[in-house]
């Protein structure tokens, strides 16, 4: 137990001040009128004088009432229960990813182990579900791009969900071309409710902006003013001769170079799980943590009893008093 307002309890220095300090209270006797009271007076040779007595009261009230004021002087200093400590952890970072959903992300060129190939998405699926296994403390949120940029989860601390959403995307839904531009806009457009102190995007994609009506370069421009970080990750290999499958790495390297962020490669499964833990390295996962102690008021468990020993006391002593009076009787 302790008191939040320890204080308070200065005000029990009151009541001895004033009992010691100030004149006890005097209260008048009953007095009968005679019309014959000067000559008692002047029979008796005494002079007349104003009467009266200070009232007493027993030990039991006399106890009783130190003890109440000492118990409303401890309720007026707050006592408390303390509770167990709880710690919270406040996310101090968003980020959002935008994945690339066109139509070139279901080409099976992909490398992964054994020679293998995979498609691209299947591969970037993978990843992320990596990607937010690790992201303890942040708000991820996300977004699905093609011909155009839509968001497909607010920001959450919700990992879990994150990662079912991203289970269920396909491609192509968002359309066959890349909206690079646009998906970096709508993140920024996400990012204006956002009241974290970090804000960084991570883009993926594996080609060029095709049908942005905002340019991936003005973008970034825009985003670097929105205090946002983009990474770009560049799923494919540049120097392959299909145009419709050509990443566009200078464009990309300028948009993060832009918002102070870093551009990567990703030709094969392992560059891409390096990508992975480079980007885990550089952005670590980061929150605030706070705790408080709850506890429970006791001043009205304290007055309640203080009342319910009152009752009984006056009860006690009214019977009392009946007892003695019917004695007298």
């Amino acid at each position: 137990m302790t008191l939040l307002s320890p204080w308070w309890l200065l005000l029990g220095l009151l009541a001895p001040v004033v009992y010691f300090g100030l004149p006890a209270y005097r209260q008048s006797d009953i007095a009968v009128r005679a019309s014959f009271f000067q000559k008692i007076v002047n029979t008796t040779g005494k002079q007349a004088q104003k009467s009266s007595f200070v009232p007493r009261s027993n030990k039991i009230q006399k106890a009783s009432l130190i003890v109440a004021w000492c118990v409303l002087v401890l309720c007026a200093a707050q006592p408390v229960l303390l509770g167990n400590k709880v710690v919270q952890q406040k996310t101090a970072r968003d980020l959002m990813v935008a994945l690339d959903l066109s139509k070139s992300m279901n080409k099976e060129d992909f490398p992964i182990e054994n020679g293998q190939l995979s498609s691209r998405w299947e591969a970037l699926q993978g990843l992320m579900q990596k990607f937010a296994a690790n992201r303890e403390g942040d708000r991820l949120g996300l977004i699905a791009f093609g011909t155009g940029a839509y968001l497909q989860v607010p920001f959450t601390d919700q990992p879990s969900t994150w990662t079912q959403v991203v289970e269920s995307l396909s491609t192509e839904i968002a359309g066959p071309a890349t909206a690079i531009g646009d998906a970096i806009g709508l993140s920024i457009r996400a990012f204006d409710g956002s009241s974290a102190p970090q804000k960084v995007l991570i883009l993926v994609t594996d080609g060029s902006d095709t049908s942005s009506q905002l340019p991936p370069i003005e973008a970034a421009k825009v985003a670097k003013t929105r205090d946002v970080k983009i990474y770009t990750i560049a799923m494919g290999n540049p120097a392959t001769q299909d145009d419709n499958a050509k990443v566009d790495v200078d464009t990309l390297k300028q948009v993060s170079a832009l918002t102070g962020g870093k551009s990567f490669l990703a030709m094969n499964k392992g560059a891409l799980d390096a990508v992975l833990v480079q980007i885990n390295q550089i952005e670590q996962s980061h929150y605030q943590q706070s705790s408080y102690q709850p506890y429970i008021y006791l001043y009205p468990y304290i007055l309640m009893t203080l009342i319910g020993y009152y009752f009984v006391m006056w009860f006690g002593l009214s019977v009392y008093e009946w007892k003695a009076r019917r004695s007298n009787a």
